[in-house]
């Protein structure tokens, strides 16, 4: 048999899970070109420099109150390597412990239990910080419409804090290009009528994958308008470390981070003929909510899988079926069965679609995918499923996550 580890479970596993296919087979792997892991001092260096703002020394000197926002458990951002850092420089420049607040940027996704927040921001931060979940529906303020016509509705004690910073994790996305910079505000710690008309807006075709995007654009301006004094941008490496960091205003420095991106994550596209492409979503395989992110790298590079190809994907789903009050519940405003989605009628005209994970069942796969779906708990039970339609000979590609850019 043909063995290849990949990367499974992020927060939650520490070994990676081997995928084992017919030896029979013709099995390539395609890993994101990566980069190595910098140190503390490194980042300090990078957070004590920053692009086209003042230091956070000097921008909190007067200041009473600071908010820190940060990604959510769905996203691998290492923020207990970065945030002492940060409340340092605050408490340097006068702000007290007691006058800091962070705000969990969860946008439409779940609130965060004492447990992730460990992982996320380490036990000394969670036993010492006031740490909130943003509410999508309460707790808002309204600041007009921005000229494209979304809603402003923001986090009210964000919007009130003397000093605004976010970190965030800069990794593609199908409508905001890559993540990152003022997407921490938006759709993060803004309420649902504005997360809503700025996602369906994205989905009427304002996305672009590892491009500045019409949604992006949006999210920016009104973040202009709400303020984000100082925005920490974090390159990923494959493992959840740190590849690099950008810091100070939330337009440059998000653009200084999309330069290294598009370079850690690029991958090289196969040659065209593929039977099987294998997409692992780690880091975002917490949840199955997280899935239409395997359709990512497949929609952005040149075709490479035959017409009659399967697309599987592989992801732990350590949390289930997951949580979107957006996107994903039934009755949510823009919830949608992928089988009526244009991209999937693009897709699957002859092709296969599978997808396997332990820790999900039937009921979960057809809430988000049609009933023709292949699916299994058991990897060898899905190799012997493609052996069936593909048969002894196949052309096999895998890339390994779910944060990958074609080159």
């Amino acid at each position: 048999m043909v063995k290849i580890q990949i990367p499974w479970g992020a927060w939650y596993e520490t070994e990676d899970f081997t995928l084992t296919f017919p030896d029979s087979w013709n099995v390539e792997l395609c890993p994101i070109r990566d980069g190595a892991d910098i140190s503390a001092t490194e980042i300090q260096e990078s957070l004590l420099n920053p692009l086209g703002t003042p230091t956070i020394r000097e921008l909190a000197t007067g200041k009473r109150t600071a908010a820190i926002v940060i990604d959510d458990i769905s996203r691998l951002t290492p923020c207990d390597r970065i945030l002492p850092f940060l409340i340092a420089e605050l408490e340097g420049a006068g702000i007290s412990k007691e006058n800091m607040v962070i705000i969990l940027a969860v946008g439409a996704h779940r609130p965060m239990i004492r447990a992730d927040l460990i992982k996320k921001l380490g036990q000394p931060i969670v036993d010492t910080m006031n740490i909130q979940n943003h509410h999508p529906y309460e707790n808002l303020v309204y600041l007009g419409d921005s000229s494209a016509g979304t809603p402003i509705y923001v986090n009210k004690t964000y919007y009130e804090a003397d000093v605004k910073i976010a970190v965030g994790g800069v990794i593609p996305h199908p409508l905001a290009g890559l993540g990152g910079g003022a997407k921490i505000v938006l759709p993060g710690v803004s309420g649902i009528e504005t997360l809503a008309a700025n996602h369906r807006a994205g989905l009427e075709g304002g996305g672009g994958l590892g491009y500045v995007t019409k949604m992006r654009l949006d999210v920016e301006e009104i973040t202009e308008k709400i303020g984000l004094d100082f925005s920490v941008n974090v390159i990923l490496t494959m493992r959840g470390g740190i590849a690099g960091i950008f810091a100070g205003h939330f337009i440059e420095a998000h653009r200084k981070a999309m330069e290294l991106g598009k370079i850690v994550y690029g991958t090289k596209v196969p040659v065209q003929g593929i039977d099987i492409g294998v997409f692992n979503l780690y880091p975002e395989d917490t949840e199955m909510d997280q899935a239409m992110k395997g359709f990512n790298f497949i929609l952005a590079s040149k075709k490479f899988l035959k017409n009659d190809a399967t697309i599987l994907f592989t992801s732990a789903c350590t949390e289930g079926r997951g949580y979107h009050s957006l996107i994903s519940e039934p009755g949510a405003k823009l919830y949608i069965n992928w089988e009526n989605h244009v991209i999937w009628k693009a897709l699957f005209r002859k092709r296969h679609f599978a997808f396997f994970s332990p820790n999900i069942n039937e009921a979960d796969i057809h809430h988000f995918f049609p009933k023709s779906t292949i699916f299994t708990q058991d990897w060898q039970e899905m190799v012997t499923k493609l052996l069936e339609i593909h048969g002894e000979t196949a052309n096999v590609a895998v890339f390994p996550c779910s944060i990958q850019l074609p080159e």
